[in-house]
């Protein structure tokens, strides 16, 4: 990200003849955006050996050397001195650096928004990095707007237009966007589910509060002559373009790996079997195509040094030990207290191969995420704990498969009833 340089400087000996002529180079001038790095290297034609003494900025706030790299701090003009040695002699050459600052784009480029809807806005910087970034909206009666790291969340309130502003500090030099947006009425029906109830204050008596929601079938009651049963998910997050959904039953019990042997979640064979088995058997064909391919990223457990593997990318995956911790999901944060938010009973069918807590019915269910060595995986008990000191081929533990929805391919049908919860059925839109 530094434009061409116009000509390189060709230093000589004082005394100018053709005996002392020496003809080392360097870029003359260069000009580079904040945040960004230049490798500056002198070059000779005549001279293959010299060497590089130093390299030094006259101003190191506006831009510093490491390595031999011009590093753009902040917006301004400096020059780099760099003293080199070549045929017994030093040299001085001289760089002259000008720092600018990139502009701003916003994405989506929106127009129009609708009351009560909520929208992400993304900002980035070209060539370059910003060193902070705040939004504000130019009317809190038609809109406001929250910031969630880079990004800001912006929801209407009322019909009217608005700016947003965008303010960042890009190399101590403050860059400005504005997105006009017009508020209409609302002319969609309001989905009928929401982000559940946020976990942070929840005791371990505290259940799990949310919307919940039907989609798929699988069998349950382990009635086969009556038919798969509907399947109960969670609703975990709701977003702009994705519902994110954790089934309310362990639907079959099974072996994280079918062999006691050192893996990670991507070469399990728990991962195969939700992405093949489970998939087909319980989705038609267009309900697949409106279920999402998740990128996903096993984080290692440091504390034992086992290994979360590679990424991967799958449409029904396990949850793992941090999404069982995250209060935003309606989780109780704590791997180690006991929490009725991380509880599970397993349907008729699943408790065939698995078991039941004598006492409260619950069970235990594998996460995706390694144990304490890959011989392990992390899961939860009983109680709502989380444990890392069980073999992925030892225990015939509940499967909770978890998956995200496009937004954009389902429409919500009519309330059903398992029996305990209610919710809409999720029908996938005709193409």
């Amino acid at each position: 990200n530094w434009r061409k340089p116009d000509m390189l400087f060709n230093f000589i000996n004082k005394d100018n003849s053709e005996e002392g002529k020496v003809d080392v180079a360097v870029t003359e001038s260069v000009e580079i955006y904040a945040g960004n790095t230049l490798l500056l290297k002198p070059t000779s034609k005549t001279v293959k050996d010299f060497k590089v003494l130093s390299m030094e900025s006259m101003d190191q706030t506006i831009a510093s050397v490491r390595n031999s790299y011009i590093v753009a701090e902040n917006v301004g003009e400096t020059q780099i001195n760099t003293e080199v040695e070549a045929n017994g002699k030093s040299y001085n050459l001289v760089t002259s650096v000008t720092v600018m600052a990139g502009e701003l784009s916003v994405k989506p480029d929106v127009k129009t928004m609708s009351v009560g809807e909520t929208m992400r806005l993304k900002t980035m910087v070209s060539y370059g990095v910003y060193k902070d970034i705040s939004y504000r909206s130019s009317n809190l009666n038609i809109a406001t707007v929250s910031q969630k790291g880079i990004c800001g969340y912006v929801t209407g309130l009322s019909k009217g237009d608005v700016d947003i502003i965008v303010s960042a500090n890009i190399g101590n030099v403050i860059r400005e966007k504005r997105i006009s947006i017009t508020v209409e009425n609302s002319k969609k029906k309001p989905i009928p589910i929401s982000n559940p109830v946020n976990g942070s204050s929840y005791t371990e008596d505290d259940e799990w509060k949310g919307s919940r929601v039907f989609f798929g079938r699988y069998e349950q009651d382990n009635n086969i002559g009556n038919g798969k049963e509907p399947i109960l998910w969670r609703v975990l997050e709701v977003k702009d373009d994705t519902v994110f959904l954790l089934s309310e039953y362990g639907l079959i019990c099974k072996f994280y790996n079918d062999t006691y042997d050192s893996v990670t979640w991507e070469t399990s064979t728990i991962r195969k079997w939700l992405n093949n088995d489970f998939l087909d058997q319980a989705f038609l064909k267009t309900e697949i195509d409106a279920i999402c391919d998740t990128p996903l990223k096993t984080n290692n457990i440091k504390k034992y040094g086992s290994s979360g593997g590679n990424k991967t990318i799958d449409k029904v995956f396990l949850l793992s030990n941090r999404d069982v911790n995250n209060t935003a999901y309606g989780f109780k944060k704590g791997s180690k207290y006991k929490s009725k938010t991380r509880r599970l009973q397993v349907t008729d069918h699943a408790a065939v191969e698995g078991y039941r807590n004598k006492t409260n019915g619950n069970t235990c269910w594998w996460l995706r995420s390694p144990g304490i060595t890959n011989y392990h995986a992390a899961y939860v008990l009983t109680s709502g704990k989380v444990t890392y000191s069980h073999f992925v081929g030892r225990r015939n533990d509940a499967i909770r498969p978890a998956i995200k929805l496009k937004r954009s391919s389902i429409i919500f049908g009519d309330e059903i009833c398992d029996g305990k919860y209610s919710g809409p059925m999720i029908i996938v839109k005709d193409e």
